[in-house]
């Protein structure tokens, strides 16, 4: 009888919304040939099939009720704009997924304990086989706390306010970087407040301000980490 295949390494990019967690996990994920997984791309299909369906994205039964009736699967982006493509069953719902009613609303239903328990095993399931850079704000701490790097990326709020309208403004959306700076702050509150996987670094994370470093400078600073502990080799 064969022996199984070794598990991929996996590593882990914690942090709040628009510290850079995409940019630098696609980079590092192309640099290592693995695949680029964000969790909140689940929560964000959650607020947007609660909405969609006409409930109340801060009603548990609402919420759950989304979660539970969602096909989610996830695909590579061939146009490379996402770091994967989200279908509800044949649909592909990803453009929708990252517009500002669901920015509104993904906070409300992720810190809903039932909806995180209903994707907590999918959530496990895709990171499995390793071979990934997963990201989001609790997969380090909760969803694979076994990750064989932890990486925890934070920023200042007028940095990450002026990085999210930039992304808006590049989409072609009008949105005024106040209104930007005060979602993030609230979604900020509601994230590290939830009594249920609260953003915060794990105590074994590799901490990065992403203030006045380049995306390559922190690809370069992580995979440094996981030269050191021999999970690749540096040329």
């Amino acid at each position: 009888m064969s022996a199984p295949a070794a598990r991929g390494p996996i590593v882990t990019i914690d942090g709040p919304a628009a510290v850079g967690k995409t940019t630098v996990g696609r980079l590092l994920a192309e640099s290592l040939g693995y695949l680029c997984l964000d969790s909140g791309l689940f929560y964000r299909a959650v607020a947007l099939a609660t909405v969609r369906a006409g409930g109340d994205p801060d009603s548990p039964d609402d919420a759950v009720a989304a979660a539970h009736a969602l096909r989610l699967r996830f695909a590579p982006d061939p146009s490379g704009r996402f770091a994967a493509r989200a279908f509800d069953g044949d649909c592909d719902i990803t453009q929708a997924l990252f517009s500002p009613e669901v920015d509104g609303t993904v906070s409300l239903v992720s810190r809903i304990p039932e909806v995180r328990a209903a994707m907590l095993d999918p959530q496990r399931e895709a990171l499995r086989e390793g071979g990934i850079v997963a990201l989001g704000r609790d997969i380090g701490t909760v969803v694979c706390p076994e990750a064989d790097v932890k990486v925890y990326l934070d920023a200042s709020p007028d940095v990450r306010a002026r990085r999210r309208w930039k992304e808006r403004r590049d989409a072609g959306g009008e949105i005024d970087i106040a209104d930007i700076r005060n979602n993030l702050q609230a979604r900020d509150r509601i994230d590290s407040q939830r009594s249920i996987a609260p953003l915060q670094a794990a105590p074994d994370a590799l901490m990065i301000s992403t203030d006045d470093v380049t995306a390559a400078q922190v690809v370069k600073a992580i995979r440094a980490s996981m030269a050191e502990r021999g999970l690749i080799r540096e040329a």
